[in-house]
């Protein structure tokens, strides 16, 4: 879903720049909103001859497009400074359908003030690491169990009132361990769903699980993820990501904090994968504090 987030952005860019509508054709549509935007999809005749479909592009493939009537946007990445200025009025474009509102200040209200970290488990499709997580060992990389555990008992540690909103995709045994070690909660999935694609598999809903973690300060993230990169970085109060170097093993854990608040879908990338923006938790040393979520976006 979160690809397609990202490539929204720069649909309103095409869209500020030459005038396009955008025409949104996602399984998202009974549960999110988005502003200045239609349902719609491209019919079979429209799709020789008369539209584009157009992969990641530069600003001088962006001056072209004006003439171009129908685009099938596809892409992930464009000139990057430009779509920095489009990201954050893009997810302001956003809102969740008031149920899926009322649902996550539901979940919430019965810890009160008390701090949450979200955390975000990106199995399913992404290849998860054995006793040693390496950014550069597949294209979708990520840590195992014991990385999210290392984390969060360092977390229950220091802030010893602190619980836990989980969202995750994968099979729901996988993340059971967590559930009898940690004070967990799971967002209620409110609308039924139907997955693309089986690797994204998940009991939770998508867009309940993306504003649910995003009301959070501290998000404990899955690298590479733009799912976690839009709960982090895209929607909500200003948050720190919580990653994982480059290299780290279960034998030496090691994370380290991130605040890109408004960033792209790249320099999330850059963060994971070159530890760029990310600042090392000194082993033994308490994380960023916590704070209660906030709601009052939604």
């Amino acid at each position: 879903m979160c690809n397609r987030l990202e490539t929204l952005v720069l649909a309103a860019m095409i869209q500020d720049r030459h005038g396009h509508a955008i025409f949104l054709d996602w399984p998202e549509k009974d549960s999110l909103r988005v502003a200045g935007t239609a349902q719609g999809r491209i019919r079979p005749w429209e799709r020789i001859g008369s539209s584009l479909k157009l992969r990641d592009f530069d600003e001088a493939r962006l001056a072209t497009l004006g003439s171009v009537r129908i685009i099938n946007l596809r892409a992930l990445y464009g000139p990057r400074e430009l779509q920095r200025r489009y990201a954050l009025p893009t997810a302001a474009r956003l809102a969740p359908h008031p149920r899926i509102a009322a649902a996550i200040r539901e979940a919430f209200a019965p810890f009160g003030d008390r701090p949450a970290v979200a955390v975000h488990i990106r199995h399913g499709d992404f290849q998860v690491a054995g006793d040693a997580y390496e950014v550069t060992a597949h294209r979708h990389p990520a840590p195992a169990l014991w990385w999210y555990e290392h984390v969060m008992r360092a977390y229950a540690r220091a802030f010893p009132g602190v619980y836990f909103v989980l969202g995750y995709s994968g099979e729901p045994a996988a993340v059971a361990p967590l559930r009898e070690r940690f004070e967990i909660v799971s967002l209620p999935a409110v609308f039924g769903y139907e997955r693309l694609l089986p690797g994204h598999r998940s009991e939770g809903h998508p867009v309940v699980d993306l504003f649910g973690l995003a009301c959070c300060t501290t998000l404990v993230a899955t690298p590479v993820s733009t799912f976690s990169h839009w709960a982090a970085n895209m929607l909500g109060p200003r948050t720190r990501a919580i990653l994982p170097p480059p290299r780290t093993t279960r034998d030496d854990p090691r994370f380290g904090v991130a605040e890109l608040f408004g960033c792209v879908a790249l320099d999330w990338r850059e963060a994971a994968e070159q530890g760029r923006g990310v600042t090392l938790v000194p082993q033994g040393a308490p994380p960023p504090r916590p704070t209660s979520p906030v709601t009052d976006w939604l």
